[in-house]
């Protein structure tokens, strides 16, 4: 843990290096903004045959990273959840008596540390968890897992390390110390899913698709607190596979399904593990 680039991350104010980060990225200054632009696409290979345009619409790295999608790039597949991002599913499991999700082989977290809300974290008991992480050069784009209702969402302030493998294999508690906007979505029988948005190192902003307010790492939301619940004020519901929100640069989304969901669906997240998958796609 102690090699130079872990010291070097240690001491850098993280938040704020990420907000300077995003603010470049957004910049439109003439010829330079659009090389930009065209290296950062080019160096990850975008797939721009699928996006709604083509590399010259967009202005900077910015607008480029949360580029939507042609209508149709990504069928929604006829399972009760589906994917609600690009990503690989790095890890997946069933909580314990402890509610113990796992972050890397042998570094644990647990569910209540995650929420920041133990009465919360007991609500899911029983139920399973899928951790999948963004690539810089994914589609970055979070959609709905669920056709449901918006219960609610919270806000946990934290730090924002890199959440690459390599961190992810040597930070503790990685998930937890990280700044991260959880939805949670009641489905029509009850059951319940929380997708947890986890924010990292450059990844300038988080946004959702349901409250202008809810904007992570832009000023909007208080700092001084453990957890910043938001209840909306008016009903919202989502389609399997409607948008939910965004990433402004690379990260991790951990979905968690509580027993009742899991009991439905016992393999549920277990078949894609270690795979690459894409919005709509059945899990």
């Amino acid at each position: 843990m102690n090699t130079p680039f872990y010291v070097f991350m240690k001491l850098l104010p993280k938040n704020a290096a990420s907000r300077a980060f995003g603010i470049v990225t957004r910049l439109r200054i003439p010829f330079v903004s659009k090389a930009l632009r065209n290296v950062f696409a080019n160096y990850y290979k975008l797939n721009m045959e699928e996006s709604e345009y083509p590399l010259s619409h967009y202005r900077n790295i910015g607008e480029l990273f949360i580029r939507r999608l042609k209508p149709g790039a990504r069928p929604i597949a006829d399972s009760e959840i589906v994917s609600p991002v690009d990503g690989v599913l790095s890890q997946t499991g069933v909580f314990d008596e402890n509610q113990k999700l796992i972050q890397a082989k042998g570094k644990y977290y647990t569910l209540k540390d995650l929420l920041r809300n133990e009465e919360m974290a007991k609500r899911f008991e029983g139920g399973a968890f899928a951790t999948i992480y963004l690539a810089p050069f994914n589609y970055h784009r979070i959609h709905s897992p669920v056709k449901g209702e918006l219960v609610d969402a919270a806000y946990c302030p934290g730090t924002l390390w890199p959440v690459n493998v390599g961190s992810v294999e040597r930070v503790e508690g990685l998930f937890c110390i990280n700044e991260r906007l959880t939805s949670r979505i009641r489905l029509e029988d009850g059951s319940e899913i929380l997708v947890v948005k986890v924010g990292a190192t450059n990844v300038g902003r988080i946004g959702v698709v349901y409250s202008d307010e809810l904007l992570v790492n832009a000023g909007r939301l208080p700092r001084d607190c453990k957890r910043f619940d938001w209840v909306p004020s008016t009903k919202v519901t989502f389609e399997k596979g409607g948008e939910l929100g965004r990433f402004e640069m690379g990260s991790t989304v951990i979905l968690v399904v509580d027993k009742k969901i899991h009991e439905r669906h016992p393999e549920l997240f277990t078949s894609r593990l270690g795979q690459a998958v894409k919005v709509g796609e059945s899990l």
